[in-house]
């Protein structure tokens, strides 16, 4: 029923949004606003309201929103509202082409349009704020180009823009496309603050010149604390291995977004070749666990394949009885049970860290290409972590799944988990809701 009412609802914004933003019935757009949002229930305040918020909906941003206020909110109301609502104004005023190609959107000649948006959402939120009351917006990511306009009006209202950007486990070459990127468009932040998860996340956006350092605070990655608590938790021979994303950690994302033009005087560009991808890592790792499912029947071996990653089906055909392929849901919980985490260049990889199982890292490519470290997550893990040969592979999986697990005893290096998440010292709760609650009322 739940589910049956959240589609409703979207159906109904993508309905009237287009006819309310092009005859300007703000009033009613306003109406629509205040009916598509919702409480998040977990976390309602043990005390008297005194906060709203409003959350633009983005799953992983919310969680760690989730982690921080289950145990320490007291009086703020958290809504969420469904990130197509603002999508929708936005392609009602930009054309398709003027949004898809970041070049034409960033250009001198779509300032006016740029603007022309910004005006539209002031007008906007001034009227929503006499309807329904709140102190503040939280995003979670700067590139939503819908989310630009919408800091930059608050901004011009003197309304807290909170940014917790959660997109900052990147490989060396991604951060030097970004920074490029930030620095070609002259992109600025003109929301009221940012929280990053690292240092090494606020040292590249200081760099690329898209925010004051003192707009920035590192606070630590406060969804972590889930896999924390996994560690009390004697997992079963269950082997975890996250499918591989192809480009993940790679340009290639940039190259699509934002066009091989703006990076064409990038150093490291000039190495980029498109048609090299980490299929072939999967593929070997793929054939590995099929080998070692048949000769250990009593192992267990889940492939989670991310929600929307684009895959081959036949390559999941025929498989042993004992591997399940997971499509849909969240991939985290899966770590619980898992004794044995195999993963590429993804934050589920440090999240296993936490959970204290055992990582394995299909590094075949190491001797046979001159591939750089820096399309590598850095992560300063032991040796027995990486498969360097199918043998060596195999050979590390057999003895992951007989080592017996030592639930007091730490299995991994935490150093990653500082580097790219801030919360090797499990306090990024505490630091979100002190982040929150200082910076929900504007100060001049």
């Amino acid at each position: 029923m739940k589910n049956i009412f959240f589609f409703l609802k979207i159906k109904i914004i993508k309905i009237f949004i287009p006819y309310l933003v092009k005859y300007r019935a703000f009033n009613l757009l306003c109406l629509l606003f205040i009916f598509s949002l919702s409480k998040i229930k977990s976390i309602l305040p043990k005390n008297k309201i005194k906060s709203k918020i409003i959350i633009l909906s983005k799953s992983g941003g919310i969680d760690d929103v989730i982690e921080s206020q289950k145990k320490y909110n007291k009086n703020n109301l958290y809504l969420v509202c469904p990130r197509i609502f603002l999508i929708t104004v936005f392609r009602t005023i930009f054309d398709k082409q003027e949004y898809s190609d970041s070049d034409k959107f960033y250009s001198k000649e779509r300032k006016g349009k740029r603007i022309q948006y910004k005006k539209f959402l002031i007008k906007f939120l001034k009227i929503l704020k006499k309807k329904y009351y709140f102190n503040s917006f939280i995003g979670f990511n700067f590139e939503f180009k819908e989310e630009i306009g919408m800091a930059e009006a608050c901004k011009e209202l003197k309304i807290p823009f909170l940014l917790l950007y959660k997109e900052s486990v990147l490989s060396e070459t991604e951060i030097k496309y970004l920074i490029h990127f930030l620095k070609k468009i002259n992109q600025k932040f003109n929301g009221y603050k940012i929280a990053v998860y690292s240092n090494y996340a606020k040292k590249f956006l200081i760099e690329s010149n898209y925010a004051n350092k003192n707009d920035i605070k590192v606070i630590g990655c406060a969804r972590l604390n889930e896999s924390f608590v996994f560690k009390k938790v004697v997992p079963k021979n269950q082997i975890l291995y996250y499918a591989i994303e192809n480009e993940r950690g790679l340009p290639n994302l940039f190259i699509k977004i934002y066009g091989n033009k703006i990076f064409k005087d990038l150093k490291v560009h000039k190495k980029y070749n498109s048609k090299f991808t980490w299929n072939f890592l999967h593929l070997k790792t793929l054939k590995i666990l099929k080998k070692f499912a048949l000769n250990n029947p009593e192992a267990s071996i889940i492939i989670k394949v991310k929600t929307g990653q684009s895959f081959n089906k036949k390559q999941y055909s025929n498989l042993p009885k004992n591997i399940q392929v997971q499509y849909f849901g969240v991939g985290h919980k899966l770590i619980e049970q898992s004794k044995i985490i195999i993963a590429w260049n993804t934050t589920a990889i440090l999240e296993g860290i936490a959970a204290n199982r055992f990582i394995l890292l299909p590094y075949f490519h190491a001797k046979k290409n001159n591939l750089k470290k820096e399309n590598e997550l850095f992560l300063k893990l032991k040796k027995e972590n990486y498969g360097y040969t199918d043998h060596d592979f195999y050979k590390k999986l057999n003895l992951f799944i007989k080592k017996k697990y030592k639930k007091n005893q730490l299995i991994n290096s935490q150093y990653s988990l500082k580097y790219h998440l801030g919360n090797s010292d499990q306090k990024a709760d505490y630091r979100l809701n002190k982040f929150i609650n200082k910076y929900i009322k504007y100060k001049i």
